[in-house]
């Protein structure tokens, strides 16, 4: 099953994506033991566990500013087929930890539950894009700082503009050095 979004980022691109859910069945953790909290948030260990089916979750996000060319578009198949290799490559012997959902029973995960599964997960990455983009919070935390570095530009006096572009340019040991010469001067 897939389900579509799209993401508008910080800097106001649109990147489409897609969440993929795919459902499987009969997996036997035997070489290891599960950890399991119980509804009393007691934690029990449990050696060997039949899990009739699981669903893991892929993502496919468009990064329009790299990789593609100029007027390339979405491609909604590749997008499909990446985000459902990467559902693919979960880790048999570590299902706990990489099904999105499992069950312990048959019958309790159906079409329904997975479809409102895939709506939650798209819902969580428009809200959160770091949680299927590695990196975007930092990288908006860059976009941000330039944004406010350009706008003090714009808005310093044209006589000035030179030299606070001149004092973006220094490497930050001689951005210190003029800091602390303004900070010594400043004391006279």
């Amino acid at each position: 099953m897939f389900e579509k979004g799209v993401i508008v980022d910080f800097a106001g691109i649109e990147h489409p994506f897609i969440v993929c859910a795919l459902s499987t069945s009969n997996f036997q953790t035997e070489e290891h033991s599960v950890e399991i909290v119980s509804y009393d948030n007691e934690a029990m260990e449990i050696d060997s566990l039949r899990i009739p089916r699981a669903v893991f979750i892929g993502i496919s996000v468009c990064n329009p500013g790299s990789g593609l060319k100029s007027g390339d578009e979405w491609n909604e198949e590749r997008g499909k087929l990446i985000a459902l290799n990467r559902a693919k490559g979960f880790k048999a012997d570590k299902i706990e930890k990489s099904a999105a959902l499992f069950a312990t029973r048959g019958g309790l995960i159906s079409e329904s539950l997975v479809k409102a599964l895939l709506q939650k997960e798209v819902q969580h990455v428009i809200e959160d894009p770091e949680y299927a983009i590695k990196g975007y919070n930092q990288m908006k935390i860059r976009y941000e700082r330039e944004q406010e570095k350009k706008k003090y530009i714009d808005e310093s006096p044209d006589n000035l503009k030179g030299l606070v572009n001149q004092f973006i340019a220094l490497s930050t040991e001689d951005k210190e050095r003029v800091a602390t010469l303004m900070f010594l001067k400043a004391d006279e």
